[in-house]
């Protein structure tokens, strides 16, 4: 329910036609839709599943856990610590994840900001869980909360992101980043939809790695009448 509707509902039982409503029907409706006592007050997931299914992930505060499907064992996967960027006291938000094939990459979307409808573009970060490392995705110059995408290579070796309408691929080695595409301007995007395909399919994100990671298909729009 929107919160026009709640606060709708509330000014119509606080209208002279509530005294012919009962207050404990009243009070309910208040607590139901004005009040956080019914919230979910604990997040869980986003969940993921690894190991083929022995095993899933789940976002618990700033930690992503791991549980053992047959047992419920629960350990920390990635830990508060690990998400902590050199000089920063404070983890970054997780809002979304993926973790490469090997288990090894985790790729973290972060201070996200929305575009059309939903927050698909922001930051993204990858953890190195053999080493520690913790990489801001970008290059050294990239504005804050400009990537849309991101996806890991199969291997784990590089990401491919959407930048202002290009797509990029960046070696998480040595930081390369290599522009894929170009010619993108207000009305021609490469590697993510326009507005009418996100309002009328759902569908946002243009891209996508071949199984092998050599190769990358995308979409080009060219919005010009729309």
């Amino acid at each position: 329910m929107t919160k026009p509707t709640i606060a709708l509902l509330l000014g119509a039982l606080a209208s002279p036609l509530a005294a012919q409503v009962p207050a404990p029907l009243t009070e309910m409706v208040r607590r139901v839709f004005a009040s956080n006592e019914f919230s979910a007050r604990q997040r869980f997931g986003p969940v993921a599943w690894i190991e083929q299914g022995a095993a899933y992930l789940a976002v618990e505060g700033p930690e992503i856990v791991r549980y053992q499907t047959a047992t419920g064992a629960r350990t920390v996967y990635v830990s508060a610590g690990q998400l902590t960027p050199a000089g920063q006291k404070d983890p970054i938000e997780i809002e979304e994840y993926t973790v490469s094939d090997n288990g090894r990459q985790v790729l973290i979307f972060t201070n996200s900001a929305r575009v059309w409808r939903q927050n698909t573009r922001g930051d993204f970060w990858v953890l190195d869980r053999q080493t520690g490392a913790l990489k801001k995705l970008g290059g050294p110059n990239a504005p804050a909360s400009t990537l849309m995408y991101a996806k890991l290579a199969p291997g784990g070796d590089r990401a491919a992101y959407v930048r202002q309408g290009d797509i990029y691929v960046e070696r998480l080695g040595d930081g390369q980043v290599t522009k894929l595409t170009s010619g993108s301007d207000s009305l021609h995007v490469n590697g993510m939809t326009d507005w009418v395909y996100e309002e009328e399919f759902g569908l946002r994100d243009a891209f996508r790695w071949s199984p092998d990671g050599t190769k990358i298909a995308y979409w080009r729009f060219d919005m010009t009448g729309v």
